[in-house]
């Protein structure tokens, strides 16, 4: 048995990395014949000893973790050997002949236990989580019951039986459907237009071959797992941006949350593009970064950037580098007030929609007044449709406009 937070000290250099492990202080059993804090609840020390070796004779780990070092291997200080997950079964167990998962997925792939949900937020930031529920991200992805104008549509519309239908998706122009079909999750080709309430002539050709969970579920959700195919939260939430965070949850210490706004340039940057840019996971069946999170280096979980609809030699090299990525992102940003119609679901196989031209832009107070029609209500003195005069858009730390959640400092 370990004294409580015996473990305490270990957080002095893996600060990091802790955010991404089990969650400290969960209950587990002395049956699995592990030192636990306190006698009940796992700790750093529970899996990981200061005694052990650094490097062993043969592999401490499963092959896609597995670094060799001058034909030794890292052991990374488990208590027992766990290629084949040994270590892990003694509170995991599987069925019998079962292996665990192994890919060149990162341990943090599988790990979906460590996130405490949006709504665990809400009681010490209360203001915070309030101005985020209103952001396109927060409604991202939602349930059918948390969308009122979409509960009234029929299977004959949607052209696909209703009840089938887990997810709406998008929250300002249009609305998709995700739905089950063939054992898994499609995203439908109908798309419901919000502004006139009624369906788009234009449909989403290849819908059938759009698997929502392989191609969209790790950035439309927070804390995807690639053990399962399944998420925790619905929607963008606040640990997509700040990290796991049930430890922060449980302790109220920051040491275990991650604050973008200390990053280096560099990775604020890269948080924002393991969205918003395109690309391949590790095991290249997934069309988003498995494993990533905030403050990583995103070029190791990323790969097989392509370019975007409107990109050409001026702006993309296609030779897979982050400074590749950034311009791709670079250009993103750039077509933010895109023509009406050509928005942030303008991407090539969402809604099928080609312009003209690329550079058929609207103006930011046309941007503003998509939504926002009750300016008669200005007073005489205001400066007419120049909205940013008064509602002057939030600025990153670098001085530049923030187009993460578009929220205007009123």
């Amino acid at each position: 048995m370990l004294a409580p937070n015996a473990g305490e000290w270990c957080l002095a250099c893996h600060q990091a990395a802790a955010r991404s492990c089990h969650p400290i202080g969960l209950s587990a059993s002395a049956a699995a014949g592990l030192p636990l804090e306190g006698g009940s609840g796992l700790g750093c020390l529970t899996c990981h000893s200061p005694h052990r070796p650094a490097l062993a004779s043969e592999a401490w780990v499963p092959a896609s973790l597995d670094r060799p070092e001058g034909g030794l291997h890292r052991t990374f200080l488990l208590v027992t050997p766990n290629p084949a997950g040994e270590l892990c079964r003694r509170c995991h167990a599987t069925r019998e002949g079962e292996s665990l998962p192994q890919s060149v997925h990162s341990g943090r792939s599988f790990e979906s236990r460590s996130y405490a949900g949006s709504k665990a937020c809400a009681a010490c930031h209360e203001k915070i989580f309030q101005a985020w529920a209103k952001t396109p991200h927060a409604r991202m992805t939602r349930r059918p019951a948390e969308v009122p104008e979409v509960q009234g549509l029929t299977s004959g519309e949607l052209e696909w039986p209703v009840e089938k239908v887990r997810y709406v998706l998008g929250s300002h122009y249009v609305h998709r459907f995700v739905a089950e079909a063939s054992g898994t999750l499609v995203v439908l080709p109908r798309i419901w237009d919000r502004n006139s309430r009624s369906w788009l002539a234009t449909r989403d050709y290849g819908w059938d071959r759009r698997f929502y969970l392989k191609q969209c579920a790790g950035c439309h959700n927070t804390g995807f797992s690639a053990e399962n195919d399944r998420f925790v939260e619905a929607g963008v939430g606040c640990e997509a941006c700040h990290g796991p965070a049930l430890n922060h949850v449980r302790t109220t210490s920051p040491r275990f949350v991650a604050n973008p706004a200390d990053f280096p340039p560099e990775r604020q940057e890269m948080l924002c593009e393991s969205c918003h840019t395109s690309g391949l996971d590790n095991t290249g069946q997934y069309h988003f970064p498995v494993g990533y999170q905030p403050g990583d280096d995103l070029s190791s979980f990323f790969s097989g950037l392509t370019p975007k609809p409107g990109q050409d030699d001026t702006n993309f090299a296609g030779d897979e580098s982050v400074a590749d990525r950034h311009r791709q992102w670079e250009f993103l940003k750039a077509r933010l007030f895109l023509a009406k119609g050509l928005t942030c679901d303008y991407c090539q196989n969402f809604r099928n929609y080609k312009t003209a031209s690329g550079s058929e832009y609207l103006t930011h107070d046309q941007y503003c007044l998509t939504c926002h029609t009750d300016r008669e209500r200005h007073p005489a003195e205001s400066p007419g449709e120049n909205c940013t005069r008064c509602h002057v858009p939030m600025k990153t730390a670098s001085g530049a406009y923030s187009i993460h959640d578009h929220k205007f400092r009123f």
